[in-house]
Order: structure tokens, then C-alpha cells, then sequence
């Protein structure tokens, strides 16, 4: 077992939480803090949704840091990291955190009201895409799972808009403490 020093962290990460902005009704990932990383991609994907498809997966190691947790993300290159497991280092005074690499996506809930509801960061992960030919004409159903902050709630048959594109909310994930998941789904004609 090699040992670990500071001079082995070489990577500059930021650590992100989330924050509400009560003058533009919109919850953000702000950077709290700066730490230093070693970062090291890994082969495998990082399955950070139960229902959804997983993403490249980086593993970094972090010296000890009591306020760490999963209901943060961190900022690397550029990139947004969800955070998908905290755990004791073989060195002690270290951690390894295992995280996704994602692409975050403003979503608005409420999104079939006028004005639209509140906005906040979500990551869209697909679960399948299936096509139907009706009597008349095609259309295409896609459904993808949307993986959000734990404090997001949204209501089975509710609309939710990523991006510019608006999804039937079907069925909501809860019992994880650290984040929500939801199924939604958008049918389209061809």
C-alpha cells in the first residue's frame, strides 16, 4: 500500500451546494468552497440513478472534510459532478468519493401555468424509447427518468419543462435520501 501526501492532490475542484433565490424563485448549484483532488476517471459506468441508464464515473480522493455530503456536487474541469458515494480512504485522513459526470439542465416545475413555476437544476437520464404506429399515424414515446435535489417535489401528472421540451410527470422516486427521481414522459407524433 503506497502512502498519499497533499502533493499527490493535484486537481482544483469546487464544491457545490445548492441555494434558493427567493427574488427569481429558482434553487442553483453555487461554489461553497475550493479543495484540492485527485481525480482518476473510471472504466465503468456510475449507475447514480436506481430507474435510469448510468453515466462515466470519476473517482476522487479528498482529504477528510466533515462537511461533505451527498446533497452536494462538485464542479471539475468544467463539469458537473453528482456525488454518489462518500467513503473511508485506506489512508486515514482521506476520503474516496465516487461521482457521475452529468449534464445539468434547468427545469421549471409547474410548467403548464403561466407565469411558470420554480426553476432548478436537474439531470435527464434516458430509460427507454419505444415507437407506436396507430391506426392514422406514428408516434414516438420517450421516456427518461429526471434526477433532481432531494427538496424538489413533483406531482405524479404534473408537467415539468427541461429546457424546451415539456414532460408528463408518471411516477416519483422518493425514498432516497439524497435526491428524488422521477419518471417522465413525452409522446410526439412523426
Amino acid at each position: 500500500m503506497a502512502s498519499i501526501s497533499a502533493g499527490d492532490l493535484r486537481e482544483r475542484i469546487g464544491v457545490l451546494d445548492l441555494r434558493f433565490q427567493a427574488e427569481s424563485d429558482q434553487y442553483q448549484w453555487a461554489e461553497s468552497q475550493r479543495l484540492w483532488a485527485d481525480a482518476e476517471l473510471d472504466t465503468r459506468s456510475n449507475l447514480f440513478s436506481s430507474v435510469g441508464i448510468g453515466a462515466r464515473g470519476v473517482t476522487f480522493t479528498v482529504r477528510r472534510n466533515r462537511d461533505l455530503s451527498l446533497h452536494q456536487a462538485f464542479s471539475w474541469h468544467g463539469q458537473h459532478c453528482f456525488l454518489t458515494a462518500i467513503l473511508p480512504h485506506e489512508h486515514p485522513g482521506y476520503l474516496t468519493v465516487k461521482a457521475a459526470l452529468v449534464e445539468v439542465r434547468i427545469c421549471r416545475k409547474d410548467a403548464d401555468l403561466e407565469p411558470p413555476g420554480c426553476s432548478f437544476p436537474g439531470i435527464l437520464t434516458e430509460k427507454y424509447v419505444r415507437h407506436e404506429e396507430p391506426d392514422l399515424h406514428a408516434e414516438v414515446t420517450a421516456d427518461y427518468v429526471l434526477v433532481t435535489p432531494k427538496v424538489i417535489s413533483l406531482a405524479p401528472g404534473s408537467w415539468v419543462a427541461v429546457g424546451e421540451a415539456f414532460y408528463r410527470v408518471r411516477v416519483p422516486h422518493l425514498l432516497d435520501p439524497y435526491k428524488n427521481e422521477f419518471e417522465i414522459r413525452r409522446r410526439e407524433d412523426c
